[in-house]
């Protein structure tokens, strides 16, 4: 019998729970070390004709292992009476949370900062306690400091022999930093990184939503494909650190001309995509298209060069040119390119209606 399931088998006899002992697994070199400091030899666990002997060797040292992992522990471990009363801490708790034993023993944890919203979750964790004597999740805590924490938390009940719950054991740990990395991750997966703004993945995703809507509403989506004419040879002359300001400055001027609810997205290069959701007819897309045309057209200064820049615009609408996200860009990108080939700074109308700042053709 190997070191892991001796202790496993050991720790379930004393009524302890298999999740409680996952985090407590993490604690198992620490195990080892005492325990061989006792005598026990790691390679070499009892055969069943022994094991009363271990057991009755470890049971004497059942205070001391467990103040050992109490106290060595990297998570915070709360002991609660059933009343709610804390009645243990141990260092990490302090370390973590910045509150010191003084300032715990003997009262509730909702009476201090440091649990955020119980309400919120108090119910489910009370009715997990109750049926199943076991509760995990996250919550919104605050350090000592002030400073706002997510703690991940797992709750475990532990009854006497009558069934009675003695205590509660709560391990947690501050994953703050974690889920903020997470955050800047799927941030990342659905953002540019240059103009802050959707990326195709979110606008596909957007879209697929609003697409949802207008069909169940009876209304229309207009999908723009925006590019900037000229702008390659503009970024050659001038250096790419200048292109990116210009599309920086362009994707904030268009993306202010849009309505709540409406998306503009970079596709990547000089290449834009507008949804233009909730419309009654086509005809309503036409100012929001010729405001988007305008703000593109505006003279641009970056130091001291200004330099006139330009937007070809194509448009397909849903359910008149397609009824997927993917078909409709492809549309409105083939009316774009109409556009270029008219002389640009324009809109274009799939399949072939023009619509200038001054004119209409």
């Amino acid at each position: 019998m190997n070191l892991r399931t001796f202790i496993r088998r050991y720790c379930l006899n004393s009524r302890l729970a298999t999740h409680a002992l996952t985090r407590l697994h993490k604690s198992l070199s620490l195990l080892v070390s005492y325990l061989a400091q006792q005598g026990f030899d790691s390679n070499t666990w009892p055969t069943s004709r022994d094991e009363g002997a271990y057991d009755r060797r470890l049971n004497s040292l059942c205070p001391e292992l467990a103040a050992t992992v109490f106290s060595h522990a990297r998570d915070g471990i709360i002991l609660v009476d059933p009343f709610g009363r804390v009645i243990a801490v141990n260092e990490a708790f302090t370390r973590l949370t910045g509150y010191g034993q003084d300032e715990v023993l003997g009262r509730e944890l909702n009476a201090h900062r440091l649990v955020r919203r119980l309400a919120t979750f108090y119910t489910p964790m009370k009715n997990a306690l109750d049926f199943h004597g076991h509760w995990s999740g996250e919550i919104q805590s605050s350090h000592k400091n002030g400073r706002e924490m997510t703690s991940r938390i797992s709750i475990s009940a532990v009854h006497d022999r009558h069934g009675n719950v003695q205590h509660y054991v709560a391990l947690f740990s501050d994953v703050t930093q974690m889920k903020q990395r997470l955050q800047l991750l799927e941030r990342d997966a659905r953002y540019d990184a240059l103009t802050q703004l959707p990326n195709r993945l979110l606008l596909a995703e957007r879209m697929r939503q609003a697409l949802g809507k207008a069909r169940l509403h009876q209304q229309k989506v207009a999908i723009a494909f925006i590019d900037l004419d000229g702008f390659k040879a503009l970024n050659d002359s001038y250096g790419h650190d200048w292109g990116d300001r210009v599309l920086e400055i362009v994707a904030a001027r268009i993306n202010a001309t849009l309505r709540e609810g409406d998306t503009l997205a970079r596709l990547g290069g000089d290449e834009f995509v507008a949804g233009l959701v909730g419309l009654q007819a086509v005809e309503d897309s036409e100012p929001l298209l010729k405001r988007m045309l305008q703000a593109a057209n505006a003279p641009i200064v970056i130091g001291a060069q200004t330099v006139e820049i330009a937007a070809s615009i194509g448009v397909a609408f849903y359910p008149e040119h397609g009824v997927e996200i993917d078909g409709l860009i492809s549309k409105a990108d083939q009316a774009m390119y109409l556009s270029k080939k008219a002389g640009g700074n324009r809109l274009a109308f799939c399949p072939t209606r023009f619509i200038s700042l001054n004119s209409e053709a």
